[in-house]
């Protein structure tokens, strides 16, 4: 227990912490917070897997409350596609450059904001064939870059469903992309003893922030929701040329 009460530990609460919140409130955007600060702390590797671990954490406790208005049958349809998507993804991560597609995801996410900006929204029953192929995009970009978000975002956002069940379908989507995204690392043995440790000593921070950020999602208003999951995008947009 003394080597993690550190700087660097502390710091990996403190953040775990407020993303996990995010998490709690949105739905999304924990993987955009936590990535970037436990990869500068811990090394790429294990702040990547630190990072899954911490998100499916964070996940569990929300669920129950979530399941009950999450479309089964969609989120279903997104994960085939997903698992379908993203090892074309890692295979164009070793034969592209990555600079110019940091940029081309860039640029999509952006161009998507914007519209969703606007006050545009699509109005009807998204077809299998238009899931499907969010699901698939979400997937290669998960196995490209490791952002899953962006799609499935835009795909729920652009829809005219309530921020409730917004919430609770990208809540258990992202749980399912991180179990499989998980299973693929330790597979390959990239998922080390000291990194679970590690994780279940940040596992109360997370959690207290997602719950906290539960407590705090029916007091927001739906506007305030949408600003806040269009700033998180944004943010994805921007940090993935920073990084």
């Amino acid at each position: 227990m003394p080597e993690f009460l550190t700087i660097s530990f502390l710091i990996a609460a403190a953040v775990a912490v407020f993303a996990g919140m995010v998490r709690g409130f949105a739905g999304f955007g924990a993987a955009m917070m936590m990535t970037p600060v436990f990869s500068a702390l811990y090394g790429p590797a294990v702040g990547i897997s630190l990072c899954m671990l911490l998100e499916i954490v964070v996940a569990l406790p929300l669920l129950p409350r979530a399941v009950q208005y999450v479309d089964w049958r969609r989120i279903g349809l997104l994960m085939a596609a997903a698992v379908i998507g993203a090892p074309l993804g890692n295979l164009v991560l070793t034969e592209v450059s990555p600079e110019p597609m940091r940029w081309a995801i860039s640029a999509i996410v952006l161009g998507a904001v914007a519209l969703l900006a606007s006050g545009w929204r699509f109005h009807g029953a998204w077809r299998a064939p238009v899931t499907l192929a969010i699901g698939a995009t979400s997937g290669f970009l998960n196995g490209l870059s490791g952002m899953a978000g962006p799609p499935i975002a835009f795909y729920y956002l652009a829809g005219n469903e309530t921020t409730t069940r917004v919430r609770a379908n990208l809540t258990t989507y992202f749980i399912f992309v991180d179990l499989a995204a998980l299973a693929v690392f330790l597979a390959r043995d990239l998922v080390h003893w000291d990194t679970g440790v590690l994780a279940l000593w940040l596992a109360p921070a997370v959690v207290a922030g997602g719950l906290l950020g539960e407590r705090l999602f029916p007091l927001a208003s739906e506007a305030f929701y949408r600003r806040l999951a269009l700033g998180l995008l944004v943010g994805v947009a921007i940090g993935s040329l920073i990084l």
